[in-house]
């Protein structure tokens, strides 16, 4: 039996799902409404066991043999038992998990993250975190353009700013801001999933081709990756306990690989719906066990 934790609105939710009981898999649902009616008596020590019942169906831990889960609290909600137990669960039972809720918890500071990133291997930005305001503006001198995000895991828009835009840094005094060197190139977004990459080669005009870009001005495609890269990526995701992760990169004009953060609970359907990539398929096959790895 797997066990799918999230919204029912969440794309990959939803995806994931899909693909499971289009294997026949047995999945039992849990969406956050469901919380507040979700019966359980669960121990974990010294390891876990009990049953939990959802929806009138009950049953017991050792049943679960996969755990797919993307939370995202509701507000009122977030400190339900249920939920507490859940994730408990999902960090301690022996079974394949995507992805325990301990696992990539670099991601809560971005340059934290950035460190390991860096250890393992890859080449990452010029990067600068300070509520200095001098310092944050000779840093714009240096490198002429340069783009500024949250330190933390929360998810926010990355922008950019050059030097018409200095007076803006006065604002780095107000909390700590990360601050890195422009990068040209192509971004490419590489999905992890067990040993198995899924590539994304992305242009835009926006900064962040997120959030900004029209239709008409973001282009999305499926790529390859080398095997040396290929193997690199899944090194690094297996190197912060994760078994599925979207990792962030781009490719400069000299073709050399820029990595800039690891999302340890990637929304895989916005790539997967312009490429036709089989990313929710290869996690199906990763939680039924039936990955070739």
């Amino acid at each position: 039996m797997i066990l799918v934790w999230g919204s029912d609105e969440d794309p990959p939710i939803a995806d994931v799902t899909d693909e499971l009981r289009a294997r026949n898999a047995d999945v039992v649902r849990i969406d956050n409404r469901l919380l507040a009616t979700t019966d359980f008596d669960v121990t974990l020590a010294p390891e876990p066991e009990g049953w939990i019942e959802v929806q009138g169906r009950r049953f017991v831990l050792d049943s679960i043999s996969g755990i797919y889960l993307r939370p995202q609290p509701v507000r009122d909600q977030q400190l339900h038992p249920a939920s507490s137990s859940l994730l408990a669960i999902a960090s301690l039972l022996d079974t394949r998990v995507v992805n325990r809720p301990t696992a990539g918890r670099s991601n809560l500071s971005k340059p934290l993250q950035l460190a390991q990133i860096e250890h393992a291997g890859f080449a990452v930005p010029p990067t600068l975190v300070t509520t200095d305001p001098a310092a944050a503006r000779s840093f714009l001198a240096e490198h002429g353009r340069i783009v500024y995000k949250s330190i933390s895991g929360i998810r926010s828009i990355v922008s950019s700013l050059d030097g018409s835009d200095a007076a803006r840094l006065d604002n780095v005094a107000t909390g700590p801001v990360q601050l890195q060197r422009w990068i040209d190139g192509v971004d490419l977004r590489v999905h992890v999933v067990g040993r198995r990459c899924f590539a994304t080669a992305i242009e835009a005009q926006a900064t962040d081709y997120r959030y900004g870009s029209a239709p008409d001005h973001i282009k999305m495609m499926s790529t390859d990756v080398d095997d040396d890269l290929a193997g690199r990526l899944v090194a690094l995701t297996a190197s912060m306990g994760l078994l599925v992760a979207g990792i962030d990169l781009r490719i400069t004009p000299d073709d050399e690989c820029i990595c800039f953060e690891v999302n340890p609970s990637p929304g895989f359907s916005f790539y997967e719906d312009a490429t036709g990539l089989p990313i929710a398929a290869a996690i199906a096959d990763l939680l039924m066990r039936t990955d070739d790895g």
